[in-house]
């Protein structure tokens, strides 16, 4: 897959492609079966694949008081659509001057003059231009005029519920990280550098790396069995996400603290990327450490069960 940079649009031969335009965080199933479509229409057609996607979010930039928290940052994005054997990503950088260009405008301007796509895939639900004039119909009788076509993905539903990011986020947020997974089509992941911590898991007999995620959103606070890739290998781990109430922790802030099973080391330093596969408790304030000890034990041994029939993350990437 070639990442074309921004403003280095007509410096490439992309003529004739077979685009999809959108913001793709997370890359879920819905967005999955987008790109599997554009693949294949592509090899029918004998020409080339390609993804145009944006940099920063439309949202962060549009309502940045909203406090967007994404599902995917810039790497993970590229990674994952480049999974699907995607032959061109584009980033194109939003801006407010970007944000104001009409529907026609940017189709003209941008797909049109720097692309000239032969056909354009899309999901059900997409729009475009300023204040999201832009839809389906539109494109079409643009497309009917330039002589591109466009065909649209239906929403890929599962229990009834179109799957989407913002249905996604919330599931993460409340810590259903199992749901959030099987929306995804693999487990929702944090990747983070172990920092130095209080280290009061050593105290009770169990030491914990003290992650500092690069996402901001992370799931509920709470207890959850997750497996950890370091050093491209995968553990089995049990990662509290809260504010250490049996310590009286006053300081507000909010750890993800993590104990890998079966593992000795130092993690210092190092960068860890985290899956999370269930959850298995709230955080909860327990009168003393030795009881905080015994729960872990048990949540420990509970996480043994839950993973032993999980697959790895790079099975499911």
């Amino acid at each position: 897959m070639k990442i074309i940079p921004d403003k280095e649009l007509e410096k490439n031969n992309l003529n004739g492609v077979v685009l999809t335009l959108g913001n793709f965080d997370g890359v879920h199933l819905g967005h999955q079966e987008v790109l599997k479509r554009v693949v294949r229409r592509s090899r029918e057609l004998n020409t080339s694949s390609m993804v145009f996607t944006f940099e920063p979010h439309p949202v962060r930039v549009l309502a940045p008081n909203k406090g967007l928290l994404l599902l995917s940052t810039m790497e993970e994005r590229k990674k994952l659509i480049e999974h699907f054997d995607i032959d061109f990503l584009y980033f194109a950088h939003f801006t407010d001057e970007f944000a104001r260009k009409h529907p026609e405008e940017f189709v003209n301007e941008i797909i049109l003059r720097k692309i000239n796509p032969k056909k354009i895939i899309v999901g059900h639900d997409y729009s475009f231009g300023r204040e999201r004039k832009g839809g389906i119909d539109l494109l079409r009788r643009i497309g009917d005029k330039a002589g591109f076509k466009v065909e649209v993905v239906s929403a890929y539903m599962i229990d009834g519920q179109p799957v989407s990011s913002s249905l996604i986020r919330d599931l993460i947020g409340k810590g259903e990280v199992k749901k959030a997974s099987n929306l995804l089509g693999r487990c929702y992941s944090l990747k983070g550098q172990v920092v130095r911590g209080n280290r009061r898991g050593t105290t009770i007999g169990f030491p914990t790396a003290n992650v500092k995620p690069e996402k901001e959103l992370l799931p509920r606070t709470g207890v959850y069995a997750l497996l950890v890739l370091y050093d491209n290998k995968i553990y089995n781990g049990v990662c509290n996400i809260g504010y250490n109430p049996t310590f009286n922790d006053n300081s507000g802030r909010l750890s993800t603290e993590v104990f890998l099973i079966d593992f000795e080391g130092d993690l210092y330093s190092r960068t860890v990327e985290l899956f999370f596969v269930e959850r298995l408790r709230d955080e909860t304030q327990f009168s003393a450490p030795e009881q905080l000890a015994g729960q872990i034990k048990r949540d420990i041994e509970e996480a043994k069960k839950l993973l032993a029939v999980q697959e790895s993350p790079s099975a499911i990437m």
